[in-house]
């Protein structure tokens, strides 16, 4: 007999527990908790296990292990190992959960209709399972953007040079959008482009073509200056070699 614990019973005899697991259960027992919950928790499942997928490819892990399943009332199906921050197979959703007993086993199986991929699983040891309701955040956003980046600069110029200003964002060229058009203390017009992580020479080689690009139309000499938290030292070589310019910005640092 499986050890349980429905730590929520005890305050609301009539909804569904938040959180339910099962300590060494019974195929059975696993069986009904999966069963009745997967379309309303997130199923965890911990035991010796097989795996395999078939669909646009096939792939086996086919040594019996200790591994873990978590599957997710949108469809979402995952095997873990114990490393890789990616699970060794998935699927995603919407696909649906089908769970019975073969010969004593406790069989699962994603099934994703379009294209056709199935993952099966099967569980000889079962160690573990728990059921639990989890929330969904609804207005979610990736702070430190390039757009995070771009908004406090032109807040707030001086982040990148004292006397400049902003006269045009996602400035529009035959070459590509320019991410700020400045004018510095002096007059001379500015290209700022920005990047969220360490730049690169293709960073570098983007802002050469912007700086190009608009000498040419202005038909004199622009500025560059390229915006990032860091910068590589082949990108910098390069920046030297070109006559433009880095300011170093941490996008974290700006929301």
């Amino acid at each position: 007999m499986a050890q349980y614990m429905d730590i929520t019973s005890f305050i609301n005899k009539e909804a569904a527990p938040d959180f339910e697991y099962l300590i060494d259960p019974s195929p059975t027992e696993a069986l009904r908790l999966i069963n009745l919950r997967k379309n309303t928790h997130v199923i965890l499942i911990y035991g010796d296990m097989t795996a395999s997928y078939e669909g646009r490819a096939k792939s086996q892990l086919e040594d019996l292990m200790p591994r873990l399943v978590i599957s997710k009332p949108d469809g979402t199906f995952m095997v873990h190992e114990s490393s890789k921050e990616k699970p060794r197979l998935w699927n995603p959703p919407p696909s649906t959960l089908y769970a019975s007993i073969n010969l004593g086993v406790l069989t699962l199986r994603s099934v994703r209709a379009s294209p056709r991929e199935v993952v099966t699983v099967e569980i000889p040891v079962i160690k573990f399972v728990s059921a639990m309701r989890l929330g969904v955040t609804l207005n979610y956003r990736v702070f430190g953007t390039e757009e995070d980046m771009v908004n406090a600069i032109v807040g707030n110029p001086s982040l990148v040079e004292d006397g400049l200003q902003i006269i045009a964002r996602e400035y529009h060229t035959i070459v590509g959008d320019i991410d700020l058009l400045a004018r510095d203390s002096q007059g001379n017009l500015v290209v700022i482009e920005c990047k969220r992580s360490q730049a690169g020479p293709e960073a570098v080689n983007q802002l050469k073509r912007y700086v190009e690009h608009m000498s040419q139309k202005e038909g004199k000499n622009v500025r560059g200056i390229l915006v990032a938290p860091s910068i590589s030292s082949a990108a910098y070589h390069y920046l030297r070699q070109y006559g433009l310019e880095y300011r170093r910005v941490e996008p974290k640092g700006l929301v």
